[in-house]
């Protein structure tokens, strides 16, 4: 039986090509992903599209068609869609989903800020592939959450399209031009941004852990679900054995 030791619901874009390849290269033997797709208006990375691709109940609809496959956990797993309305929008995600599904949930900034704590970060350098615009709603989400931002910068990719056709290379790229030394992690931002199979690397490369919005996801949802197995290969945050963290999704 497919999923014998869990199963992940995932609210995904429809327009995202990343998510479900990289949740699915992260799973250990016995865990399974299952996905819901809602539509992200004229598929544009903007703070007005993110905000009209929640204001109806797309997100609701899409949590209930999850209760199907029998999921042990949600996960919205959309970035700036978690917190482009600031501080404790992720939070009013979370009670949506619960009272939709009746599943424990989480958000994809949730398991950033979890994750970030877990490796003890205090200052951060954000690589994204966003505009100005939303890279300023970002630096203050981050900075409100109580992290020093050293340095964001991003792509411009205007939209979601345009995310999916990046390589791990522009990652790397990017990062390299973004981080500084005061930070002492490096974060990577949006679930459509093609970047897990150079992490490993990158952490070597800089020194320090490096933290991405599809890695942060995964580790938060195997251990919300009892799943705490080392998985190499994919930088720091999974490598070890770590405790299940259940607070932030409890139903």
């Amino acid at each position: 039986m497919y999923g014998a030791r869990g199963r992940i619901g995932l609210i995904t874009l429809a327009s995202d090509t990343s998510v479900l390849p990289e949740y699915a290269r992260l799973m250990p033997d016995g865990v399974a992903v299952y996905p819901a797709p809602i539509v992200l208006p004229r598929g544009e990375v903007t703070p007005l599209a993110l905000s009209e691709m929640l204001a109806g109940d797309q997100l609701e609809r899409a949590a209930a068609l999850l209760v199907w496959a029998g999921v042990d956990i949600i996960v919205f797993a959309c970035t700036t869609g978690s917190l482009v309305h600031g501080i404790g929008w992720d939070r009013e995600l979370i009670a949506r989903i619960r009272r939709a599904s009746g599943r424990p949930a989480t958000t994809t900034t949730t398991a950033v800020l979890e994750a970030l704590s877990a490796i003890g970060a205090t200052s951060l350098a954000i690589a994204t592939p966003y505009s100005d615009e939303l890279n300023a709603i970002e630096r203050r989400f981050f900075e409100a959450s109580g992290f020093r931002v050293t340095g964001i910068a991003g792509l411009g990719c205007a939209t979601d399209a345009e995310i999916g056709r990046l390589e791990p290379e522009d990652a790397v790229a990017l990062v390299e031009r973004v981080d500084t030394v005061e930070a002492d992690a490096v974060f990577i931002s949006c679930t459509n941004f093609h970047v897990l199979p150079a992490v490993a690397a990158l952490e070597r490369r800089l020194g320090k852990p490096v933290v991405t919005s599809n890695l942060a996801g995964a580790w938060a949802a195997l251990r919300a679900i009892g799943v705490a197995d080392a998985i190499p290969d994919y930088g720091q945050l999974l490598s070890f054995s770590l405790p299940v963290f259940r607070e932030a999704i409890a139903p």
